[in-house]
């Protein structure tokens, strides 16, 4: 009796643990070093879209910066780290547009490794 009630409590942990993946799938895919991102993310993005993330950096193209604080993040990008990662490396946005200038396309600057660390630490940032 108490092994049956053991597998059964272990069974239902592992499914709450698969439920809270699916709940949150951006979280679930993260690869990359948060604490790496945050130092990543300083040097190469907080000019335009501030420490904090919340972007509205007015340029003289007439474009502002994008909020990168999650949960909006994660849900204009369909909580896709895939998407995300297109954004920073291509500068192509959740729908395959280019975004507005200035974003930069990062590949070649950075890697796709480092990208992901930046991806991992916005993905601490709040809104």
């Amino acid at each position: 009796m108490f092994k049956s009630q053991k597998i059964r409590f272990t069974l239902s942990l592992a499914a709450l643990f698969a439920a809270a993946a699916l709940a949150s799938p951006a979280m679930a895919q993260t690869k990359g070093d948060a604490a790496m991102g945050a130092k990543l993310y300083a040097t190469n993005c907080a000019s335009c879209h501030l420490a904090s993330g919340a972007g509205g950096v007015k340029f003289a193209s007439g474009s502002v910066s994008a909020d990168l604080r999650a949960p909006g993040l994660e849900k204009t990008y369909r909580h896709s780290n895939k998407l995300l990662l297109r954004a920073i490396l291509a500068a192509h946005d959740e729908d395959n547009e280019r975004l507005d200038q200035p974003m930069p396309a990062w590949k070649g600057r950075i890697t796709t490794a480092q990208a992901q660390d930046i991806i991992a630490y916005l993905h601490t940032l709040h809104s």
